[in-house]
């Protein structure tokens, strides 16, 4: 006697097919976030890692040559009279021979007149190979670095502040002009309209320790689409630090020269508008002014910003990098920002 037995094939319902499809999309949903934050973590630990050889690249440098980088190079043209300029190079420049690119280094003129560097890294006409994007200057969470044809830069050298003496509740006097008290320092020369040289930044010219002093940090490039908040903005002034801050942040006005080609535009130019240097009068991430009560000659307070979430990198003198985030109580960030000024209270 033969038995059939009927089995029936039953497939997934339209209800069940929505519901699995719903749930994978909780899950990536879910998932996504998560794989954002680790991308977001490699980039930072990126980011903190190039700080970390460009201020231990400043330690052989300053091993060779017994003196830390002078941030700008103003030096006396000859050829075409005592207002000529020429060799204006900053700090990263100088310290390419240290971070494995002599070859760049030894390409260079640094004696023949340059143009102004805005669009190719240094300018059209020579010295070309200074356009190139060298990834240890840049900061892979950095957003608006789409500069064609511009050697762009999301680091800086710390320039100071404008004033000093933060101690808590003290918001400082006025800075003696030539006596810069960053890690940066700055060659002058004889030009007219611009300061003249500063003592050269050494171990020895930063009693309040190198581990109490800021030497390098970061920034989001310029850009003709920039979000507003990377922009620089109009005269800040005050009889202090905090007046200059809080005058900044007052600003409604994007500076007009500033359209996308100045910030970030060339690691090999040493000075302020290109951003070879940030100051410490404002806030991680707040906004960038030009000033009157500048540290430097070219009036700018370019505050430290990046592409990180609540806060910034930062290179400190004795090469250890820390992140400090946008809360930062205002005097430690005035202090930390100063070598050689004896507040309390430097370390974020």
């Amino acid at each position: 006697m033969t038995v059939s037995v009927n089995r029936s094939r039953r497939g997934f319902t339209l209800v069940e097919l929505l519901v699995v499809i719903a749930i994978i999309g909780v899950l990536i949903a879910l998932l996504l976030p998560a794989v954002q934050m680790a991308r977001e973590a490699a980039r930072r630990s990126q980011c903190s890692n190039n700080l970390k050889q460009i201020v231990l690249a400043s330690h052989n440098y300053h091993d060779t040559h017994n003196a830390f980088p002078v941030s700008v190079g103003w030096k006396p043209d000859v050829v075409n009279g005592p207002g000529a300029t020429r060799s204006a190079f900053g700090a990263k420049f100088r310290l390419l021979p240290y971070l494995e690119q002599n070859t760049l280094y030894e390409r260079t003129d640094q004696a023949t007149p340059n143009a102004l560097p805005f669009t190719h890294g240094w300018d059209g006409n020579f010295n070309t190979h200074l356009s190139i994007k060298l990834p240890i200057f840049n900061c892979p969470s950095a957003p608006l670095q789409t500069k064609n044809g511009i050697a762009n830069h999301t680091y800086a050298i710390n320039a100071g502040t404008s004033h000093n003496n933060h101690v808590l509740g003290t918001t400082g006097t006025l800075n003696t002009a030539g006596l810069h008290n960053g890690f940066a320092s700055w060659n002058g020369g004889p030009v007219t309209g611009w300061d003249g040289d500063d003592p050269v930044v050494t171990f020895g010219t930063m009693p309040d320790g190198s581990s109490n002093t800021a030497a390098f940090s970061e920034f989001v490039p310029a850009n003709g689409a920039r979000n507003p908040k990377y922009a620089t903005y109009t005269w800040a002034a005050g009889n202090n630090t905090a007046e200059v801050r809080n005058s900044c942040l007052a600003q409604s006005e994007i500076q007009g020269w500033d359209g996308g080609t100045y910030r970030g535009s060339t690691w090999s130019w040493g000075t302020c508008n290109p951003g070879e240097f940030y100051q410490h009068v404002m806030m991680p991430n707040e906004k960038s002014c030009l000033s009157y009560n500048s540290d430097w000659g070219a009036d700018t307070i370019f505050a430290a910003n990046s592409g990180h979430p609540a806060g910034v990198n930062v290179a400190r003198a004795d090469g250890s990098v820390t992140f400090v985030p946008n809360g930062v109580n205002n005097f430690v960030w005035w202090a930390f920002g100063t070598r050689n000024v004896g507040e309390a209270e430097k370390t974020p």
